[in-house]
């Protein structure tokens, strides 16, 4: 008799732990996304290899991270003119310190990004530079370059 009654608890048990599962996984993963999209600020900014930066100019508050985007197919370095970057925002990505005390972007390699938090105001001029490949039997290296600003208010 307890094993005719214990064995559909077992079962039942079963399913419910079972059913339940997928709903406790979806609140974790909810939570998680919830922590990972608090960062509100933030600008994208694409760079093609035929297109150029878009958009060419963004404005943003202090604290904003500029994310670039490669979706272009070559590496492709920026450089800021004029005005420096000289302050900014932990962890940025691909860009490091010069002996200057400025921040330059190292090579982005296709379909990666670049970030930097703009803490400074000002207007902060840079410019792309990409090599491709020429088409059409010549097998010729170009550099294109395509200028953008960002202006922090």
């Amino acid at each position: 008799m307890n094993k005719l009654f214990i064995f559909p608890l077992v079962i039942l048990l079963a399913l419910f732990f079972c059913w339940s599962m997928p709903y406790v996984q979806a609140e974790e993963n909810k939570k998680k996304l919830d922590m990972e999209t608090k960062i509100d600020n933030y600008k994208v900014i694409r760079l093609h290899s035929y297109g150029g930066v878009s958009p060419k100019a963004v404005t943003v508050k202090p604290g904003t991270v500029v994310i670039w985007v490669n979706d272009s197919r070559s590496l492709i370095g920026i450089q800021f003119k004029g005005k420096q970057v000289t302050l900014a925002c932990k962890s940025p990505v691909h860009f490091v310190v010069d002996e200057a005390g400025s921040y330059i972007a190292d090579q982005i390699p296709q379909d990666a990004v670049a970030s930097l938090c703009f803490v400074e105001k000002g207007e902060f001029k840079y410019v792309t530079r990409g090599s491709y490949r020429e088409t059409g039997g010549a097998n010729v290296t170009k550099i294109k370059e395509y200028t953008g600003k960002i202006v922090v208010e």
